[in-house]
């Protein structure tokens, strides 16, 4: 049986019949639900909290009953199997991290061939800062250390390395760069940490310029986290590539991401004739780029469909116009009143951005053209949130809870690219990071707005 040496705590609840199984019941049902959270696309943010909030309070629950909660997870993760068993792996993990049990990089090293996300998330997650700025990450500097003789143990420890920016593993990571198989994993983890150098812009335009599918995605991973690292050149070529070969937005969808923030004009009148481009790409450009005449189309699309709106519709009604119409909600809905509730959103919004509409604008077609009575001079305005995107670096609002997985990392690009800086941000990283990141960087755009 694996060693629970956990660390003794001053405070330890009274042994209840079934409470600590109820807890442990609890936690590896929210768990399972965290997992299904972040698999859905049209999940977002206040999905995401409801599970880790859970997730946190049974886990400082459990270790209050210390070893006790070990054996029983223990003995649970040799009996279970499927996601049951994954969620228990996940739990011992965040328990022995929590704890600082002694006998956590063995842990890791059991499960991590078999439970990798499990393994990565636990490190990922705990343990729970004790303050607003804390931020703890020996049990990472461990593991490193501990997987040195064990590939797949140390590509683990780089990724969360750069996930949790461990400064004090750069030197050690930086020689790790010419070393096969871990240089990719060495690249990505500087690149989170803001820290990468001209070898990893190099190993960056070596990627994208070969063509190679295989490792194409780590790199624009990397160019995504430090967007510093790729020119406008090779991301093109890699989007036009995915066009050619007729999966675009397979691989090549942060570089679309990319380019969007860069060229946003471009880039919706792009989407906008490439009839191949999956929908859930084409709405998050235009959602990003926030032309009223994408935004028109969008609405368009919306209104002729009997359907209830998806996950990534209701993305471009809440970036660009500031809300969702409940006619558009609701399922089976009227389309007439749907499309009304829909173009009165549209004319409201661009009346407040003092973009100028024709006479008939509440009665004609849905087309740019016949609804804006300047169609080249709204050409040149984006719309963020219902009003005028102002400033070079697009502010966060509180609507970013509401918006899905994929437009929620594009934003967090968005940040990096306009800011010049890294923003390694992801958006299925634990519920309570995030709302601190974006409580922090609103409060940096009021300041920055006064």
């Amino acid at each position: 049986m694996t060693s629970t040496d956990l660390a003794e705590r001053p405070l330890r609840l009274p042994p209840l019949p079934g409470l600590l199984d109820d807890t442990l019941d609890q936690a590896i049902r929210a768990r399972q639900r965290r997992v299904l959270v972040v698999d859905h696309p049209g999940m977002h943010l206040g999905a995401l909290s409801v599970p880790d909030m859970a997730i946190d309070r049974a886990v400082i629950g459990a270790c209050l009953y210390g070893r006790d909660a070990a054996l029983l997870l223990d003995a649970r993760i040799a009996a279970a199997t499927g996601r049951v068993r994954d969620a228990a792996v996940f739990l011992r993990i965040a328990l022995a991290i929590e704890g600082r049990d002694g006998a956590l990089p063995d842990l890791a090293l059991k499960y991590s061939a078999l439970h990798r996300r499990s393994v990565h998330d636990a490190y990922w997650f705990f343990p729970r800062p004790l303050g607003t700025f804390d931020d703890s990450v020996d049990h990472i500097e461990r593991l490193f250390q501990a997987g040195a003789q064990h590939e797949s143990v140390q590509t683990l420890a780089l990724e969360l390395a750069g996930r949790r920016e461990v400064a004090r593993l750069q030197a050690p990571i930086e020689a790790l760069l010419e070393v096969e198989p871990l240089s990719a994993w060495a690249h990505l983890a500087l690149a989170r940490m803001g820290v990468a150098g001209k070898a990893t812009r190099h190993y960056v335009a070596s990627v994208l310029g070969s063509g190679q599918q295989a490792s194409i995605g780590s790199a624009l991973a990397i160019a995504a986290a430090d967007p510093r690292l790729a020119d406008d050149g090779l991301l093109d070529t890699i989007c036009r590539a995915g066009i050619d070969a007729g999966a675009p937005g397979a691989i090549d969808d942060l570089a679309w991401a990319m380019l969007t923030c860069r060229h946003p004009r471009a880039r919706c009148d792009c989407a906008a004739t490439l009839i191949d481009l999956p929908v859930a790409l084409r709405t998050r450009v235009i959602a990003l780029a926030g032309y009223m005449d994408g935004l028109i189309a969008a609405c368009a699309d919306i209104a002729a469909s009997e359907n209830a709106i998806s996950p990534e519709q209701a993305d471009v009604l809440l970036l660009g116009l500031g809300e969702v119409p409940l006619e558009a909600r609701v399922e089976p809905n009227d389309r007439q009143s749907k499309s009304a509730a829909l173009r009165k959103l549209v004319l409201r919004v661009c009346r407040a951005c003092h973009i100028g509409v024709s006479n008939d604008a509440d009665r004609c077609a849905w087309q740019a053209d016949a609804i804006l009575a300047h169609p080249h001079i709204a050409a040149g305005v984006r719309v963020r949130h219902g009003a005028v995107l102002r400033g070079f670096v697009p502010p966060f609002d509180a609507a970013m809870a509401e918006l899905t997985h994929g437009l929620r990392q594009w934003l967090y690009i968005e940040r990096a690219v306009c800011a010049n800086v890294p923003f390694s941000m992801s958006a299925v990283d634990v519920a309570r990071r995030q709302e601190l990141a974006l409580m922090i960087a609103q409060l940096a755009d009021q300041a920055d707005a006064d």
